[in-house]
């Protein structure tokens, strides 16, 4: 469809989007195509059988091998994870369930929020097993089914259930009941042995370009929780595998499906919509994200209609303002009004441009200029985000003068945001003004009390302050 290839083809020329998109409606594909490069350095396109990480999305896979165990008789939702994880710490895992687990309500701190995990625990190669031993945490941050807090420590477990009830490997359990089962033939765990053909590479877009991402073992750094890769093209497959009963039969899809607290069920959101978008039509969004080191996916479907929309992104765009939730946002308006909405360039690409040909101060100044003469010209989504990403850029520089200035302006802009005080706080720690740096550690403790990382840096600021 010429209107969604044009959003897609605007998406990629901003910087916003580069790799493979599907659009099904229907039940049939109205649209596949590949924007940008797979392999910057080779000159390589991207092509539908792509191979991309697809990180979080590797949740909805995980829910469902749980469901087919359940489906099974090996597993109830309402058992203790201490049934199936005899090593873990009996006294919190006798108050876990694995529907705590799947619906993110366990109350477990997210082990990626960690200090150590961009630092230290990316590098680790031991088994599944031994990695949850020496770094997950057994304190809970709220009585659990209580509330909802995105948690890739239950996703991590759950994998290592499912790999205690099965006696075989995660990923052998993933090509077993499912690639094999559905023709998955280009979807698996990543391992970083292993040689993968047509596996894209990945990228971080800087505000001065792009370079390579980071190195992350997948494998026993991620797991279950987010270590998949895939194609668009297997990716359509998983979708249509889902409107049958190859997988799981209807009373255990029904459960599958079924949302939780926030919305989220095994792996996906799901939201009742009563005029989808002024349509008219009453209609069930599922959706998710997924986003890991160099790489965006976000994916979206409407039952109703038979809609999937799946976007595979190695240029991290995700992180980058939320884009691919937008890129969808813009199809699904093609779909359902027949509307164009051409997207505009992200703003903090102007500001940085400002800042670097004149000072921090006039780039700012420009910036609250364009938010109040020019704000319809430039596109805002995830502002408080790109202005954060913005602090760390120049805290990467060692100066930490800009970055202070900038994230000084996104709390004046955000003043409820944990994560903007959490930045803040670790600026002025940098900076050894460490009774700043405690009092904005306090403030993003306040405003997120499971914020574990800002707990450890208040342990570490009162050592200093005593000495």
């Amino acid at each position: 469809m010429e209107k969604i290839n044009l959003i897609l083809e605007k998406y990629h020329q901003f910087n916003l989007f580069n790799g493979s998109a599907l659009v099904a409606q229907h039940g049939k594909i109205i649209l596949k195509k590949n924007y940008g490069k797979a392999d910057m350095g080779w000159n390589i396109d991207a092509a539908s059988d792509t191979k991309f990480r697809i990180g979080s999305i590797t949740k909805q896979f995980t829910g469902m091998l749980i469901m087919q165990l359940k489906q099974e008789g090996k597993i109830n939702l309402d058992d203790k994870i201490s049934k199936y994880l005899p090593w873990y710490n009996k006294s919190i895992g006798d108050k876990l369930t694995i529907q705590h687990l799947l619906a993110h309500t366990s109350g477990l701190p997210n082990y990626t929020d960690f200090p150590d995990f961009k630092t230290k625990m990316v590098f680790e190669n031991s088994s599944n097993k031994d990695f949850a031993v020496k770094y997950f945490k057994d304190t809970l941050g709220f009585e659990p089914g209580t509330k909802q807090s995105y948690c890739n420590t239950g996703y991590y477990l759950l994998g290592l259930i499912i790999e205690a009830i099965t006696n075989k490997s995660y990923e052998d359990v993933l090509k077993e009941k499912i690639f094999d089962v559905i023709g998955m033939k280009n979807t698996g765990i990543e391992d970083p042995k292993q040689i993968i053909s047509n596996y894209a590479q990945g990228y971080d877009f800087d505000y001065d370009g792009y370079q390579k991402t980071d190195y992350i073992n997948m494998k026993t750094a991620v797991f279950a929780a987010g270590a998949m890769y895939s194609t668009a093209n297997d990716m359509y497959k998983w979708d249509t595998a889902l409107y049958g009963n190859t997988l799981l039969n209807d009373e255990n899809k029904k459960i599958y499906f079924t949302p939780h607290l926030n919305g989220y069920a095994n792996g996906l959101v799901i939201q009742k919509h009563s005029d989808f978008l002024k349509s008219g039509k009453e209609i069930t969004t599922m959706v998710h994200s997924g986003g890991i080191n160099g790489f965006s996916c976000n994916i979206a479907r409407i039952p109703e209609d038979k809609i999937y929309v799946v976007l595979l992104d190695n240029t991290r765009a995700g992180k980058r303002g939320g884009q691919l939730e937008a890129v969808i946002d813009d199809i699904f308006n093609v779909l359902y009004n027949d509307k164009l909405s051409l997207p505009k360039p992200l703003v903090i690409y102007e500001v940085y441009s400002k800042m670097k040909s004149s000072s921090v101060e006039d780039g700012i100044l420009y910036l609250k200029d364009i938010k109040k003469n020019k704000f319809d010209s430039y596109n805002f989504n995830g502002f408080e985000n790109e202005l954060n990403k913005l602090a760390y850029k120049f805290l990467s520089e060692n100066n930490t003068d800009a970055a202070l200035k900038v994230i000084d302006y996104a709390v004046s802009e955000f003043p409820n945001s944990f994560n903007v005080y959490d930045t803040r706080g670790e600026i002025y720690y940098i900076r050894k003004e460490y009774p700043e740096s405690k009092k904005n550690y306090q403030k993003t403790l306040e405003l997120n009390p499971n914020n574990d990382n800002a707990k450890e840096m208040l342990l570490k600021i009162e050592d200093l302050l005593k000495k």
